[in-house]
């Protein structure tokens, strides 16, 4: 009887051990070997079966993966070598970045965690209790980020429409969806300068999300606070320098996000950046086009009047072109901007395009500039160009008339040969250069803007009509 009772008693406490360390949180020693849990999935084939409808799992089945990132919340960044996906727990629970994990994904959920965005494994229950789902095996362990750029990553944005019996369902896709990234050569919004990063009711400075763009803000991507992280709490958005943004990426409402794990790794310490070349046709130009999505980087922008460039149809002659005139307008004046994305300096830079214009006549003046700034804010939104929306900006912008250089800028007829070099008889190509002496380029080693402005007058030079092609910066 006393062995019996001996007995009974070591199974007791070895079942106590047993359930105590298969939901402790911060194991001590070395890792704790457990048996598998039913079958094994690997999270590309959790992600599989999402066919549109909420998927509950009602059996047990093991996920390993290692954590890459925690909101300080309830919100888990898992991956394996198969990919990586988020994990929404049911109450937070000593979970952490580098720790290794086996999931039991029985009474979870593979859902998505709104209209058009990620997919999530949804309920999980870490609790230490009998219910607990999650085993630790393993902490500390290394969880580098992937270094990728923002054409990268929207380059591998895609989505897969499901029918189901509630209806159509769009499912964003991407290989880096859920993936803990580096997004490197980025930068903010100069206009985002002296704003908070988080929203925030005790500041007047404030904006919930910011927009990232690569160094000729050609692409961008989204910045996503939806975080537990309080460390973003008083900083500003590191606007005047370029850098590196270390976070998770997800789809919201179609668009990708990326989700900082911490204020540390936003490393913003280079100037801001520019493309070093650029060259533009404007093929597929066209009366109210999304200009933004067609010609990203460019700002066409009006200071007076509501003309902004497009496709003008009094003009003819071949595709591939942008235009501006003042044909039938509502506005006595009109002034149009087309400007370029930021460009990098270099000693040999050189700018070169072609124009067309219809309906010069001697007496009207040049209505199309070409100028140069080096503090543009390089968005349309900054708008710190004078003009009717604000005509007293507070850091308006300092743009260099270079119109001069472009001896060639009104020969292009549509009666003659169409679109003619700009810059005839200054280089190859009509190319002219940017550093000569007394240029404000010269010598000067941080990134610039082209503008190309059109100036009208409803009862002056209304007849003029310009066009542009062949835009090309180069070393």
């Amino acid at each position: 009887m006393i062995k019996i009772k001996y007995t009974t008693l070591s199974l007791f406490f070895a079942m106590a051990i047993t359930l105590f360390f298969a939901c402790k949180k911060t194991p001590e020693g070395p890792p704790i070997k457990t048996a598998l849990v039913g079958g094994k999935m690997t999270i590309s084939q959790v992600r599989s079966l999402f066919t549109g409808l909420n998927y509950t799992f009602t059996q047990d089945v093991s996920l390993y993966a290692t954590v890459t990132m925690t909101d300080d919340y309830k919100t888990l960044y898992i991956r394996d070598q198969t990919g990586a996906i988020a994990v929404e727990q049911i109450t937070a629970h000593g979970i952490y970045a580098g720790d290794s994990i086996r999931i039991n994904l029985n009474g979870s959920i593979l859902k998505l965690t709104g209209t058009a965005s990620s997919l999530e494994i949804d309920s999980l229950d870490v609790s230490d209790s009998p219910t607990c789902k999650v085993v630790k095996l393993a902490v500390g362990r290394p969880t580098p980020p992937i270094p990728v750029t923002i054409a990268q990553l929207n380059q591998s944005a895609s989505s897969i429409t499901f029918h189901t019996i509630l209806g159509s369902v769009a499912s964003p896709q991407s290989i880096y969806d859920g993936q803990l990234v580096e997004i490197i050569n980025t930068q903010f919004s100069f206009t985002d300068t002296s704003y908070f990063i988080p929203l925030s009711t005790t500041s007047t400075y404030v904006t919930p999300t910011h927009l990232l763009y690569d160094c000729g803000a050609l692409n961008n991507i989204q910045l996503s606070l939806y975080s537990g992280t309080t460390d973003f709490l008083t900083q500003k958005v590191p606007a005047t320098k370029s850098g590196s943004i270390v976070g998770a990426i997800g789809f919201y409402n179609g668009n990708l996000q990326i989700t900082p794990r911490s204020f540390a790794d936003l490393k913003y310490t280079q100037p801001r950046c520019g493309v070093d070349t650029l060259t533009q046709s404007f093929v597929n130009c066209y009366y109210d086009i999304n200009f933004g999505n067609t010609f990203p980087g460019w700002n066409n922008l009006n200071t007076y009047g509501n003309f902004v460039w497009a496709a003008p149809s009094t003009i003819g002659g071949p595709p591939g072109y942008i235009g501006a005139d003042n044909t039938n307008t509502t506005t006595a004046r009109n002034v149009m901007w087309l400007i370029t994305p930021p460009i990098q300096n270099s000693p040999t830079k050189n700018l070169q395009f072609q124009t067309m214009v219809t309906n010069w006549l001697p007496p009207f003046p040049q209505q199309l500039s070409v100028l140069i700034s080096t503090n543009f804010e390089g968005t349309a939104a900054s708008n710190n160009l004078y003009g009717q929306y604000n005509t007293t900006p507070s850091n308006p912008a300092i743009w260099y008339d270079i119109t001069y250089k472009f001896t060639g800028i009104q020969n292009g007829s549509d009666s003659l040969s169409y679109f003619t070099n700009a810059g005839i008889g200054t280089g190859l190509n009509g190319a002219v250069m940017l550093n000569y002496p007394g240029s404000p380029l010269s010598g000067y080693t941080g990134t610039f803007y082209i503008a190309f402005r059109y100036t009208a007058h409803q009862y002056l030079d209304s007849s003029q009509v310009y066009a542009i092609q062949n835009v090309a910066i180069k070393d």
